[in-house]
Formats: structure tokens, C-alpha cells, sequence
């Protein structure tokens, strides 16, 4: 009768995933649909220019991913540490990085535009459509520093939804406005990139709402209370999934240097369809990643395998019936696919139904890769997070594609993309057996997760139900005493579970359904964590005339010799600790 049903884990992924995979697919569809409304509306050449100019914007995905992700799982490890002022450091940290780097990247990138046109392309016509479209996106770029790195903390804050309404009218503003200044006004590639900005503008003034709400728990503090080595934590965490960006602009500006050595413009704009299209598969990819990220982040710290495994076999699931079905959808219609974006030139079409045919053969591979690069980063597997990106974004494409391509022609760029898949996967495998073998037992198999040091755990999920929970008070007692505890301080521990559960039903009037209870009995103490998706509820913090409404309160605070408190992922995290 009494075991974990995982339902509350199950329903919090649920509360991220959707408003997060909407997020992801507001944002890539709208890339998708540039892309489209460019090549269909401007002509071919400027799908072309679109793929010269990836590489400056997964320069800024770069950024914003560094800081955003990685001071936002920062401050979620904090909370669940029970250190708001250090939480809130990292968010104000982060904040004050966003808006500094998105002014100084503005600034250079205007100062130093014809060094870098001329970087990107020695083509005279695409020369100028990449110079017409960076004039304006960097004038604008600031804002999406802003954005999306504060969309990452209000996520991780448990208002997923304020980040994806935000995303949603910026990316619906920019499409709106990519029909009215290329079609309306007549406006050319330079139309595009005006467009995306007036969206982000608009997207950026609505998520500034988050600063003024009562509810939140992150805050900006003073800057004398900040602390320089911060600001190295939060590149540390958040460079190694970050980084996948760095090594995609590298990697975008050899792979587009071959091609264009290789084949020319038929094989880059084969490429470019190919590359856009990703967005879409990436809509779920990055969905499912982000969503898992800060749950695992905080089950994994408060040592709670057993939710981090059902979070990541959910997450592995969904990425990869979604990478199957795309790349069965890109095999079968690679010609549909060109049209789509307007390609209509002959030699462009043959060369492009047999480029995506072999690329889309990556697609599953990068589920899994992409999956464990934001994984490994989670539970603090830095090096090996770092190890993923580096490797399945750069070593081994660009190595592969310049060796293959030699021997195979343009082909054997195509298929390095397969490769660099599948030695990634492989690389993961073998460095996850040295990581198990490396730690004495505390961590194992190819997520590495730890167990309890043989400690008997007893992990149970109970409803909104008195009898529930004195049923559930009987068998921790009976657990505790066949464990070697003695009978006094396992009666202590069941009565001490008993009031910390009724009391968080009372407080929450019986909306709340399931409350995760997990016990740990170690050789010096017994600790029991509570985990509740009510109102919160701090039984360490209740106030004199709070006791009198619910009497019991003190009861449990004098059981007790310890009652750990945070409020994460929009979860109440309770630990109780009974030392024996």
C-alpha cells in the first residue's frame, strides 16, 4: 500500500515541460518561419546569407545560456541548501552580467562589423545581406540577453508560464512583423532582422512584470553584498552545456567553409534548410532538457535518486520518440521539405534531398547527447558535461567532415554529423563506467546516480488522508525499530512524521493530493523529507499567534532536533532530523 506513485515529481515535470516546450517552440518556430518567409519572399541567396549569419547568433545563445542556466541552477542548488542570500546573489549577479555583456556585444559588434562580414563570406552579394541583416540585429541585441537570461530564473522560481508568455509575444510580434516590413514596407533581409528585434522590445517590457510580484523568491540585492567568485560559479556551471553553442559557431564556420569549398551554394543552402529545420526537432528537444534540469538539479542535491531516475527515464522517453518521428519525416520528404523554404532551382533540390536524407540520420543521436549535455550539467557532472559539448559540437564533426570530405566529397560532411553522434554516445558510456568505478560505490550505472551508503530508506507517497497518514506513522515506527532504532525514538519518529503531515493538510484545507514522504535511517541520525506542492509552509518559522491556529506546530518543533525549510521549483522541501 505504501509506496512512492511519483506522482507529485510526474506532475511538476508536467507543470515545466508544457509551458517550457511552448517556450521552445514560440522560439524555434519563429526561427523557422523567418527562414521560411525570408527564402520565399527574398529568393534563395538570402537562406544562404541566414546560414553565414548562424554562427553570430549561436554566439549569443552562447551567452545568455552561460549565464541564464547557469546562475539559475546556482540559485536553485542554494534554495536547496537552505541559503536564500546566496541565491539571491547569483540572481542579481547574473542580472547585472546580462545587461553589461549585451551592451559591450552591441557595441563591438557595430565597431567591428566589416572585419567580420568579411570572416563570415568573400562572396560580394552575400557580403552585403550579412552586412544589411547585423546592422540591425546588434543595435537590438541587448534585449535578448535580458530576456531570455531572466527567463531562466523565473523558470527555475516555479513560473514557468510567465517565461513562456513573455517568449510567446516576443516571437509572435517578430513574425507579425517580419510579413509587415519585408512584404508592406518592401523592406529586404535587414526586414528580418528589424523584425526579430521589435519582438524581443516587446517580450523584454512584459516579462519586467516578474520584478513587481510579491510571490517570488528571488531578489536583487545590494552590490556590496555581492562576491567576485560568484560570477566564476556561474561560468564554471553553466559553460559546460553553454558551450555546445561556442563549439556550433565554430563548427557552423568550418562546416559552411567546407561546403562551400566541397560544392558551393547548392550545398549551402541544402545545409541551411537542413540546420532551420533542426529548430523544430530542437522545440522538444530543449523543452524536455530544460524542464528536467532544474528538478533533477534539486532531487540530486537533496539526494533523492529515486525522483532523479524517474525524471530522466520520463525525459529519455520523450526525446526519443520525438527524434524518431523527425527523422523519419526528413528521410521520407527531404523535397517537401525544400519547398517549404522556397528552394525551386534544380541542381539546389538534388543536392538537398540527398543532404537532409543523410543528416537526418543524426537526428536520434543528437536526442540523447543533447539530453545528457543539460543532464550531466544537473548533477554537477561538470567536466563531463563540458567533455559532451566539446566533442559532439566540435571535435569530432569538424575532424571527420574535413577527413571524409577529401575522400567522399561533400557527402562525407554530411555523414560526419552521424559520427560525431554516435562517438559522443559512446564517449558518454565509457566515461560514466570510469566516473562509477572512480567513486567507491557512491555513484553508478550510465546516469551515475548515488544510493544511501547502504542505509535502509524507506520512500512512500501518501494522500490528502488522515488515515493515510497515521497508516504510514505505523509502518516508519515498525521500519525504525527493525533497523536497530530504539523503540522510544522510533515512536518519536512516527509522531513527528504524523504531525508534520497533518499539519501541512490542515494548512493547505485539503487542496494539496499526494505528499512525498522519504526516510533515511544513518548511523548518528534519522532524517525525513517532505515534499508538497501546497501554499508555502515553514513549520521552523511559525509565529506565536500562527502556533495557536495550528497547536501542533510546537509539538513538532520540540520532537524534532532539526526542521530544514526552502521553497524550490514551487515544491515545499521540509527535512526533519531525529538524532538517536
Amino acid at each position: 500500500m505504501y509506496e512512492r506513485n511519483y506522482n507529485l515529481v510526474s506532475a511538476k515535470f508536467k507543470e515545466f515541460f508544457l509551458p517550457t516546450l511552448l517556450m521552445s517552440m514560440a522560439m524555434n518556430i519563429s526561427t523557422f518561419m523567418d527562414t521560411i518567409i525570408v527564402g520565399n519572399t527574398l529568393g534563395s541567396i538570402n537562406i544562404s546569407a541566414m546560414a553565414l549569419i548562424a554562427p553570430i547568433i549561436t554566439f549569443i545563445n552562447l551567452i545568455y545560456w552561460m549565464v541564464g542556466l547557469g546562475g539559475s541552477v546556482l540559485s536553485a542548488v542554494a534554495k536547496a541548501d537552505r541559503n536564500e542570500e546566496k541565491s539571491d546573489m547569483y540572481f542579481t549577479v547574473s542580472i547585472l552580467v546580462l545587461i553589461g555583456v549585451g551592451v559591450l556585444f552591441s557595441i563591438l559588434g557595430l565597431f567591428f562589423m566589416d572585419n567580420l562580414v568579411s570572416t563570415l563570406t568573400s562572396n560580394p552579394q552575400l557580403a552585403v545581406l550579412v552586412e544589411r541583416f547585423l546592422g540591425v540585429y546588434f543595435m537590438g541585441s541587448p534585449l535578448l540577453f535580458i530576456l531570455m537570461g531572466i527567463a531562466y530564473f523565473i523558470r527555475t522560481d516555479g513560473k514557468p508560464r510567465l517565461s513562456f508568455y513573455a517568449l510567446l509575444i516576443a516571437n509572435i510580434v517578430n513574425l507579425i512583423m517580419d510579413l509587415f516590413y519585408i512584404l508592406v514596407l518592401g523592406m529586404d533581409i535587414q526586414g528580418a532582422a528589424l523584425a526579430t528585434i521589435t519582438g524581443y522590445t516587446v517580450g523584454t517590457v512584459f516579462i519586467m512584470q516578474y520584478f513587481f510580484m510579491k510571490d517570488r523568491t528571488m531578489h536583487l540585492m545590494s552590490l556590496t553584498k555581492l562576491r567576485l567568485y560568484s560570477l566564476w560559479d556561474i561560468i564554471k556551471t553553466g559553460f559546460p552545456p553553454a558551450s555546445l553553442q561556442l563549439f556550433l559557431t565554430i563548427k557552423l564556420f568550418f562546416i559552411n567553409t567546407f561546403i562551400g569549398m566541397a560544392i558551393g551554394k547548392p550545398g549551402l543552402t541544402a545545409f541551411s534548410v537542413f540546420y532551420n529545420s533542426l529548430f523544430i526537432v530542437y522545440m522538444f528537444l530543449i523543452g524536455t532538457s530544460q524542464s528536467m534540469s532544474p528538478i533533477v538539479s534539486i532531487y540530486f542535491q537533496e539526494k533523492d535518486y529515486y525522483g532523479v531516475k524517474y525524471t530522466i527515464n520520463t525525459s529519455l522517453k520523450i526525446v526519443l520518440l520525438a527524434g524518431g518521428i523527425f527523422t523519419l519525416l526528413f528521410f521520407a520528404f527531404p523535397e517537401q521539405l525544400l519547398n517549404i523554404f522556397g528552394v525551386q532551382d534544380p541542381l539546389d533540390i538534388a543536392v538537398g534531398i540527398n543532404a537532409i536524407r543523410i543528416l537526418s540520420l543524426s537526428i536520434m543521436g543528437t536526442a540523447i547527447t543533447f539530453l545528457m549535455l543539460f543532464y550531466t550539467q544537473a548533477i554537477q557532472q561538470k567536466e563531463l558535461s563540458f567533455l559532451i559539448s566539446i566533442t559532439q559540437g566540435l571535435l569530432i564533426p569538424v575532424t571527420s567532415a574535413y577527413l571524409l570530405a577529401g575522400i567522399m566529397g561533400v557527402d562525407g560532411i554530411w555523414i560526419s554529423f552521424l559520427i560525431a553522434e554516435v562517438g559522443t554516445i559512446i564517449m558518454i558510456y565509457l566515461a560514466a563506467k570510469i566516473i562509477s568505478s572512480r567513486s567507491d560505490g557512491k555513484y553508478s550505472g550510465f546516469f551515475m546516480l548515488g544510493d544511501h551508503d547502504d542505509a535502509p530508506v524507506l520512500d512512500v507517497t501518501i494522500g490528502n488522508s488522515v488515515d493515510d497518514v497515521v497508516g504510514l506513522s505505523e509502518k516508519l515506527i515498525n521500519f525504525a525499530t527493525e533497523n536497530g532504532v530504539e523503540e522510544k525514538i522510533a515512536l518519536r519518529i512516527g509522531m513527528t512524521m504524523e504531525e508534520m503531515a497533518i499539519n501541512t493538510i490542515n494548512y493547505n484545507q485539503n487542496k494539496i493530493e499526494y505528499i512525498d514522504v522519504l526516510s533515511k535511517i544513518g548511523d548518528t541520525e534519522i532524517t525525513v523529507a517532505f515534499k508538497d506542492s501546497g501554499a508555502e509552509f515553514n513549520p521552523a518559522n511559525f509565529s506565536p499567534e500562527e502556533k495557536n491556529s495550528f497547536e501542533n506546530i510546537a509539538v513538532l518543533q520540540k520532537m524534532a532536533d532539526d526542521i530544514s525549510y526552502a521553497r524550490v521549483i514551487g515544491l515545499n522541501s521540509t527535512v526533519i532530523t531525529i538524532k538517536r
